[in-house]
């Protein structure tokens, strides 16, 4: 986090812990605002922002990710993910148009092995990769009136339906998911009026707030604790859009098109309420068995107590209604998400 942003967050009633915002001074009232849904406004400095530039970045994009990237040229974001060669997901990247190219948002936890790896592909491509985590300050905003909180906090009369906005303050991007989420991008000089602007519609909130939103919306953020564990039809990124079946060739391909074409999944994201605390990368157990049936992949604690989450898990055991439970003893309840899961799956 920029130490100038973190004595902004601070001065406003930002409580930092190792370079994230754990709360605004109530941390239960925050999560209660998450959990009925209100709007609220959270800074995502803890997160991954690499920019592109050069002639020919989205064709290089086009062969390392899930997604048709082309899109982004149009001012539409793009869900993917980067795959290793047996189509496991390395991680979950948003990919933006942004100021003279183009910016991937991505879990911090894989700054470092991300970006490498991505460094490592461009070889001989007219492509400049800079990491502008630095650069800029990132906020997010999810909630009912998200889209008018972010034009405030960019400096734009409206935004531009399901595609990026550019205001005289900043850039705000649609994120992924049923609902107005949005990303916001804006220079480290416009931080606090960007951020004032937007508490005009929404609460400042902290990243246990701010990830239970995200959970509600059941998009997955696909980091180091499960990296290179799951495909992608397994973290629902088809019915979230993130993966393209008529694209060109792309690293993992054929494990992705097979899965598809053979019409048979095995795993599949689900929402799950907890009576204890839950963290990324924990294992999931049905009753009786030692053998995981999946893995949680994002969590949050709930104001009441207890924790919700995302996991992966095997389909044929939750059909079956079995009792789940945490590593760790924390009994499971599977919830309903805010989309319908794969048609693909049996």
């Amino acid at each position: 986090m920029l130490p100038d942003w973190q004595q902004t967050l601070e001065s406003l009633g930002g409580r930092i812990e190792d370079g994230v915002v754990a709360d605004f001074g109530d941390p239960s009232a925050e999560l209660a605002a998450a959990d009925r849904g209100e709007t609220v406004l959270a800074d995502l400095s803890q997160r991954a922002f690499l920019t592109l530039t050069g002639s020919e970045v989205l064709s290089y994009l086009q062969g390392q990710l899930t997604n048709d990237v082309y899109p982004a040229e149009h001012g539409t974001p793009v869900l993917a993910a980067h795959l290793t060669p047996k189509g496991r997901v390395i991680a979950g990247l948003l990919v933006l148009p942004f100021e003279a190219g183009f910016a991937v948002d991505f879990p911090g936890d894989l700054a470092e092995p991300l970006t490498k790896r991505l460094t490592m592909f461009i070889l001989r491509a007219d492509v400049q990769l800079t990491d502008a985590a630095d650069q800029w300050v990132r906020l997010g905003v999810s909630g009912e009136t998200a889209a008018a909180a972010a034009a405030a906090a960019i400096g734009a009369e409206r935004l531009t339906p399901e595609g990026t906005t550019r205001g005289s303050h900043g850039t705000a991007i649609p994120l992924p998911g049923p609902g107005p989420a949005y990303l916001l991008v804006v220079p480290p000089e416009a931080g606090r009026d960007a951020w004032t602007a937007a508490t005009a519609e929404a609460r400042p909130v902290g990243r246990d707030a701010w990830e239970l939103a995200r959970i509600r919306a059941g998009v997955p953020d696909l980091g180091a604790a499960t990296s290179e564990t799951f495909i992608p039809q397994e973290a629902n990124l088809e019915p979230l859009g993130g993966i393209s079946y008529t694209k060109g060739c792309y690293t993992g391909q054929e494990v992705v098109a097979r899965t598809k074409h053979l019409g048979r999944l095995k795993r599949q994201l689900y929402r799950l309420r907890a009576d204890g605390p839950l963290s990324p990368g924990q294992a999931v157990h049905a009753e009786g068995e030692e053998q995981s049936r999946g893995r949680i992949v994002r969590s949050a604690p709930l104001p009441g107590g207890g924790s919700e989450a995302l996991a992966v898990l095997h389909i044929e055991t939750v059909e079956a209604g079995t009792a789940l439970h945490a590593e760790g003893g924390a009994a499971l309840e599977v919830l309903d998400l805010p989309y319908a899961q794969p048609a693909l799956a049996e």
